[in-house]
């Protein structure tokens, strides 16, 4: 169980970072003056649910993959490489 620590803390926070995603829409939802359900009309708020949405899809694939490699391969590569990659640095 404890060769697993470092990749469920990976998994913990690629939920936190979903999370605080949402939020942001939500703010932006209230800063924008579109109220949910309301998904259009503002550029600002369809960027945010759009890298909402690309988020939340490629997590099914993001998170198995990540602990097949842990449990097939190396626990910390794959903790390292899921840090690496699952949105936590800024893109340009």
């Amino acid at each position: 169980m404890e060769r697993y620590f470092s990749v469920a803390i990976v998994t913990l926070l690629c939920s936190l970072m979903i999370f605080g995603i949402a939020l942001t829409v939500a703010r932006t939802h209230k800063r924008t003056g579109v109220l949910a359900p309301t998904m259009t009309g503002d550029p600002l708020l369809e960027r945010t649910i759009r890298a909402n949405s690309n988020s939340i899809e490629w997590l099914p694939i993001f998170l198995p993959s990540m602990w097949l490699f842990a449990v097939y391969w190396s626990a910390p590569w794959a903790a390292a490489l899921g840090l690496d990659n699952d949105g936590f640095r800024r893109h340009r």
